[in-house]
């Protein structure tokens, strides 16, 4: 990977155990859309973090706020790293496994273009960097497989669980709402 660790937009991807759990689907409208969102929106002078691309005010709808993310697979638990504005294009790229699903071959082309220029990198630049992740990827679920079939005594995950770990607003209401649902963890 070091060949590509210039690249200010990377594909991520989010492991399957983990796929549609997140922080914000366990919050209300009110405390996402009222008060992180608009502060995250401010704090980030309404601009990508990582293409610098900032819209004009009817169209701050093109942020996303993203959540960083990491994953204790041993306990189910997405640790909540920290919260980041960007466009709806690099956005795509960190669930990007999900992106080949829901879009056509014309925006997959349009969403490369937009990596190969927030990367300053030719389009067979980004076909080596698929093609690296995709090794990496692989191996790592080999290696995860080989682990979890060692560990016998391990525990069944009946349900994911989050944990704050960064520094986000309204850090201590998050956690309260998550507490009330019973899907907060805590690491002593």
């Amino acid at each position: 990977m070091d060949k590509f660790s210039h690249f200010k937009l990377k594909i991520d991807a989010k492991p399957t155990m983990f796929h549609g759990k997140t922080v914000r689907k366990n919050l209300t409208q009110s405390l996402w859309l009222k008060k992180i969102r608009p502060h995250i929106l401010k704090e980030n002078n309404y601009t990508c973090v990582i293409c610098k691309h900032r819209p004009n005010e009817e169209n701050y709808k093109e942020l996303h706020v993203h959540e960083i993310e990491k994953y204790d697979f041993d306990n189910g638990v997405v640790k909540l790293i920290g919260l980041d504005l960007i466009c709806a294009n690099c956005h795509a790229f960190q669930h990007f496994k999900r992106t080949q699903l829901v879009l056509s071959p014309e925006q997959l082309d349009r969403l490369i273009i937009h990596f190969t220029k927030v990367n300053n990198c030719s389009i067979e630049d980004y076909k080596r960097y698929r093609k690296k992740l995709q090794s990496f990827a692989f191996e790592q679920s080999i290696e995860r497989i080989k682990t979890q079939e060692k560990k016998s005594s391990r525990t069944n995950i009946d349900h994911i669980r989050f944990a704050i770990m960064g520094d986000i607003p309204f850090k201590d209401l998050v956690i309260e709402r998550l507490k009330q649902k019973e899907v907060y963890y805590e690491y002593s």
